[in-house]
């Protein structure tokens, strides 16, 4: 008769040490891109050039987010190219977007003073 216990690759009674090291640094990864975040919102004047910045590190964050919890770096790189190069389109429509829109901005405001 076959044996159906289960295959125990540990002692019974002992609990397998559990693997946190990569949530540690996934977290402090994490609370460093948002202090930088932070850091950049006060310190800087609100521009454009600001701006850029945080959107820069908000996806840099998100793509990290991405890549750590949806275990995107595990696949196969035709998969990661089908994501980043649309990503990366929308991150040059969003500067140019806020580019111009705050040239239009001024524009306005200078035309009304």
């Amino acid at each position: 008769m076959a044996n159906h216990a289960p295959d125990h690759t540990q002692p019974l009674g002992e609990i397998a040490k559990p693997n946190t090291g990569w949530i540690w640094k996934t977290f402090f990864v994490l609370v460093g891109i948002t202090a930088l975040e932070f850091a950049v919102t006060f310190v800087m004047d609100p521009s454009t050039l600001r701006n850029s910045i945080l959107i820069i590190l908000t996806i840099f964050k998100a793509f990290f987010i991405v890549a750590e919890f949806m275990h995107l770096k595990h696949e196969t790189k035709g998969l990661i190219w089908t994501i980043l190069i649309p990503m990366a389109l929308l991150i040059w429509l969003l500067v140019a977007l806020i580019t111009e829109g705050s040239y239009i901005g001024e524009a306005i405001y200078n035309i009304f003073k």
